[in-house]
């Protein structure tokens, strides 16, 4: 029974009565030391046994440097299900668990795995997974079982985490329901005062036991201990004050004091153990003198027991005791003979870990047992705890440019475990004393990335472009490497200057025997050669680019292929690059790419018309970059989202979503997010008859302020126009047309030849507009932008019904109302609506699509399941699991009125799906 409980075991009892009814959730119970999170744990576990599978684990401080330990013991009971898991997941979460070899994998692949097994395991029945001392989980163990958690819907599976409150060790899960306890009320205390102790207490000491415990219950429980019987009795006075104050580990400590020093080195043994194997324990405890028969007085003493083959302490508090009340010479003999005793290539990793918490002063060959320890840590993804491995090398490694490699090391092991801040410290120490140059690169590389992913992108080219020039003699493959970050640091920064400077730069690099990326080359040089205004140089590279990339299948170099043909301004090859790249990233798992591919995807989409598969791709992109911590993502995907709802007038979502995007842009520099986000906005206004409102913004975008870039400023040139002419400021877009036009001259993509004689038909009259407009529908016919062209048949059908020439307005008109309303852009439907009643006619009402009821997720359930991929197929793409793919199955056939996968292949050929990448 759990006295004063009620209301936190009903919160329980909710969770576990969900997943019986197949509805998952997660929960964190927080508290100080003892207060009865472990207490509660044991209730759900209790109170699952009989319908649900229930799976335990716990941290443990002494594991915490152990890449998946926690993970490894949590799912150690079902890892018969992993076979079950689709290829990449299996073998990256066997490899994670040492079950398989593996060459390293993305740690978010590792994550999906664990999402998956559990949602397996859950199939048979609904499934309670406990972690008591969260906050002690190696990192990769919890980034795992967390973003697992955040994606379990429908598979009724519950994961219940208990952590201290603790400041050093913090266990943190964003958006995770908390349950925080704190001390019993009186009532309850007394009621567990007298429940263990029937003989009773002097009400007095009773009363003070609670006021100085405030209801801890493990103090409750524990004090009396160190009390004699007078005392307890009150026949004698309590010390004063109460141990309290010290912490209940004081009073575990004093009771280990109590006992023979051969049984303190046998607990100290199993505290120093991390994984409580009863023989090395033994073993090591042995070697200092100290029997088997030690074991007994701590059993009696209530400290410790043996139970399933492990030597368990009565409570964290009493390990953590043990091992911090030891002095260091007592433990760095205890690891010494803990190492002694771990024979085998299995044990490496302990053993390397006990011989450096036994080391004070450099050893090289220790040093060396750390560096290959955290070599098998990173092939299997725990990157956090190879990075903790290198750190610690590094400190026992005496030479000055070994050491700082070891520490550059750990920095990269670091930012790929997602600790960009450690990632940084690290680097710092590294960077003292460096003299040799390609170590200067390398540690100049990882800076500039990590400045351009979460710092500030003007910040990560000179980073880069510093460091690219230094190792640029030596090494110019390296410095090559360097310059195309750099190159995308100039582009999210908006200064075309500088992309041009990284372009001149990879020209001029030596050439020598070293074989230089070719394909990155032209990429850079070919971009750089555009944006000069030189296209006979430049198009003639990209083209050379584009051609390299077909046979890729690599995702990123997939994506810098979809990037050289946009700068070409083929729109088809961009799109098809893109899709490609999203879906090579979907079948290897590569999560943390996938929200940069999405981005661009979903631009591409969205450029095509396609605009229900752009808002998926840009959906699916930015709840990747919340996930994954990519600040950088998140700006460019909510920006397209909030295009989206500009062209389609839903004014609340577009309002938004931008301005979360400028939040995060405008800080960090980030212009190319935070003008596509104002863009958005410009869009919005236009779109409702605000063009006054629409110059203004767009003006900014080349005005040097905090959200100008050049290129979004010249790409948005069109609407600007259009915006000044209907606001009577027609001298403000010839000057802007001017640049348009000659930029679209120099790199002829069709779409943008065809937006120049629209603008100067704009800026006509008479013959002479005819003319314009007549011209850009005819260079329409070579694009693929279907909003484009209906925005020219409405300004041309709006020119000519002001020209009282109504049945020729009225063909245009039509025209652009029919892809208006098939693209869902409602402002300007409705203005081509009116201007058609204007000219005479009486335009029909188009229904609402069905489509325009799915969510996002679910139109991507619809794209793989109408390729005819099986649910568990398409949890596989989407990182989700079977049961929740068949939840979403469920809504889009209630939602759509249909009842088989059939009816979804036949929805599947709608022209605004199209558009998604085939799965692989």
């Amino acid at each position: 029974m759990l006295h004063g409980r009620d209301a936190q075991c009903a919160v329980i009892d909710r969770l576990l009565a969900d997943a019986g009814n197949l509805r998952s959730g997660a929960l964190v119970v927080r508290g100080e030391v003892g207060v009865g999170k472990s207490a509660l744990l044991a209730y759900a576990a209790d109170r699952a046994a009989v319908e649900l599978r229930v799976l335990w684990g716990s941290g443990v401080e002494s594991e915490s440097e152990l890449a998946f330990a926690a993970l490894h013991q949590i799912v150690r009971p079902v890892l018969d299900h992993v076979e079950r898991l689709p290829g990449p997941q299996a073998a990256a979460l066997q490899g994670a668990l040492g079950l398989a070899t593996t060459h390293g994998n993305d740690r978010f692949l590792i994550a999906v795995g664990t999402l998956s097994l559990l949602a397996e395991v859950a199939e048979e029945r609904p499934l309670v997974c406990l972690v008591d001392d969260a906050q002690w989980l190696d990192q990769p163990s919890a980034d795992a079982l967390t973003f697992a958690a955040r994606r379990l819907e429908a598979e009724g599976v519950v994961l219940l985490f208990a952590a201290r409150d603790d400041g050093l060790h913090p266990f943190t899960a964003p958006g995770f329901q908390e349950l925080r306890l704190t001390g019993l009320d009186a009532d309850a205390a007394g009621a567990l005062l007298a429940e263990r102790f029937p003989a009773g207490l002097a009400p007095a000491v009773r009363d003070r036991l609670i006021e100085a415990t405030q209801g801890n219950p493990l103090a409750l429980l524990e004090l009396p201990a160190s009390l004699d019987a007078d005392q307890l009795a009150g026949r004698t006075p309590l010390p004063d004050p109460l141990p309290v104050s010290a912490g209940v580990e004081r009073v575990f400590l004093e009771r280990v004091r109590r006992l023979p020093p051969s049984t303190q080195t046998l607990l100290l043994a199993a505290a120093a153990e991390e994984t409580g194997d009863p023989a090395l324990t033994f073993s090591a405890a042995r070697a200092l003198g100290a029997g088997v028969q030690a074991l007994g007085m701590a059993e009696t003493a209530g400290l410790v027991r043996i139970a399933g083959g492990r030597i368990w302490f009565h409570h964290p508090l009493v390990r953590s005791a043990v091992y911090r009340g030891a002095t260091f010479g007592q433990r760095q003999a205890i690891h010494q003979a803990l190492a002694a005793a771990l024979h085998g290539e299995e044990h490496a990793d302990r053993r390397a870990w006990h011989r450096a918490a036994a080391a004070m002063e450099p050893d090289p060959e220790v040093a060396d047992e750390l560096e290959r320890s955290a070599e098998r840590a990173r092939r299997r993804s725990g990157y956090a705890a190879a990075a903790r491995a290198l750190e610690r090398s590094a400190e026992l490694t005496a030479a000055e440019e070994l050491r700082s490699r070891r520490l550059a090391d750990a920095a990269d092991a670091a930012w790929l475990a997602g600790q960009p801040d450690r990632a940084l410290g690290l680097l710092d120490r590294a960077a003292s004393g460096v003299s040799q140059p390609r170590l200067r690169a390398d540690i100049a590389h990882l800076r500039g990335v990590i400045e351009l992913r979460r710092g500030v992108p003007a910040d990560a080219f000179t980073i880069l472009a510093a460091g690219s020039a230094e190792v640029a003699a030596v090494d110019p493959v390296k410095a090559l490497a360097m310059l195309l970050p750099a190159s995308e640091a100039a582009s999210y920064a908006g200064d075309v200057a500088l992309t041009i400077e990284a372009a001149r730069r990879a020209a001029a690099l030596p050439r020598r025997d070293q074989r230089i990326d070719q394909f990155t080359l032209d990429l850079l040089v070919g971009i750089g050669s555009i944006l000069e205004g030189d296209t006979a140089r430049g198009a003639p590279l990209l083209r050379q680019a584009v051609a390299l990339a077909q046979a890729f299948d690599d995702p990123s170099r997939l994506g810098f292929a979809g990037a050289a043909a946009r700068y070409l301004g083929d729109d088809t090859a961009t799109h098809d690059f893109y899709a490609r790249a999203v879906a090579r990233a979907r079948a290897t798992g590569e999560l943390v790419m996938l929200p940069y591919l999405l981005e661009s995807l979903a631009v591409a989409e969205e450029s095509a018309g396609r605009y229900t598969a752009a808002a998926a791709s840009a959906s699916e992109g930015l709840r990747l970059a919340r996930e994954t911590g990519q600040e950088s993502s998140l700006c460019r995907n909510l920006s397209t989202l909030a295009l989206l709802a500009a062209i389609q007038g839903r004014e609340d979502a577009c309002r938004s979503r931008a301005a979360e995007a400028l939040a995060h842009a405008v800080p960090r520099g980030l212009r190319l997010q935070a003008a596509s986000a104002t863009w958005a906005l410009a869009l919005l206004d236009l779109g409702l008859n605000r063009p006054a409102e629409a110059l203004a913004r767009l003006e900014t975008l080349a005005a040097g302020s905090e959200t100008d870039h050049q290129i979004i400023a010249l790409l948005s040139v069109p609407d600007l126009v259009e915006a000044a002419v209907r606001a009577d400021q027609t001298q403000r877009a010839q000057t802007a047309l001017a640049g348009f036009e000659r930029w679209a001259s120099h790199t002829t993509p069709p779409w943008a030849l065809a937006l120049v004689p629209r603008c100067r038909g704009l800026l006509s009259a008479g013959a002479a507009a005819d003319r314009h407009f007549a011209e850009a529908l005819r260079l329409h016919s070579r694009s693929s932008r279907p909003f484009d062209r209906a925005r020219t048949e409405l300004l041309y059908g709006e020119a000519l019904r002001r020209a009282r020439r109504r049945a020729e307005a009225r063909e245009h008109l039509r025209a652009a109302l029919t892809t208006f309303e098939q693209l869902g852009a409602a402002p300007w439907a409705g203005r081509a609506r009116s201007e058609l009643r204007v000219s005479g006619e009486t335009p029909r009402q188009r229904d609402a699509s069905t489509l325009d009821q799915l969510t996002p997720q679910e139109l991507q359930v619809i794209r793989f399941v109408g390729e005819g991929a099986t649910n568990r197929e398409v949890a596989a793409q989407l990182f989700l699991s079977p049961r929740t793919i068949d939840y979403h199955l469920r809504q889009i056939f209630t939602k759509l009125g249909i009842s088989s996968r059939a009816e979804l292949i036949r929805l599947r050929a709608d022209e605004r799906l199209t558009s998604m990448p085939e799965p692989l």
